[in-house]
């Protein structure tokens, strides 16, 4: 079967079915911080959805550039070194959707996320889907 004829969810599809997964699990009006935030996608569910205070961080520009001009608040930082310039105990909910295998430290990231937030959501990419080989 080529390609062309696979009719099953594409990898955008299949992560923003994760989003959903993962807005299930923040209560309404939670405070949250999503690290790696990308286009903002989960962010803006989980305003439209759970009516929650959300915050990004994010490390490429133009991804920012796109966030901003959703309305969205986020910031253009790198989750290795930038999130000690968060208080502790600041968020409610700390989010890294399929971006913790990018950082170069991952357990310190973790660690730093535990620090700001009561709760910790992380998703990984599944890199054994075909689609992704």
């Amino acid at each position: 079967m080529s390609d062309a004829q696979w009719a099953g969810p594409s990898l955008r599809d299949i992560s923003r079915s994760g989003h959903r997964l993962i807005a299930d699990l923040v209560p309404k009006g939670a405070k949250v911080l999503d690290v790696g935030c990308d286009d903002g996608a989960l962010m803006q569910l989980l305003e439209d959805a759970r009516d929650v205070d959300a915050r990004g961080m994010e490390l490429l520009q133009e991804q920012v550039n796109r966030c901003v001009a959703r309305g969205l608040a986020v910031i253009q930082g790198d989750a290795d070194i930038d999130l000690d310039q968060y208080p502790d105990g600041a968020f409610d909910y700390a989010l890294m959707s399929q971006v913790v295998q990018a950082t170069r430290d991952p357990k310190a990231v973790l660690d730093q996320l535990l620090r700001l937030a009561d709760y910790v959501i992380v998703s990984f990419p599944n890199f054994g889907h075909w689609r992704v080989r």
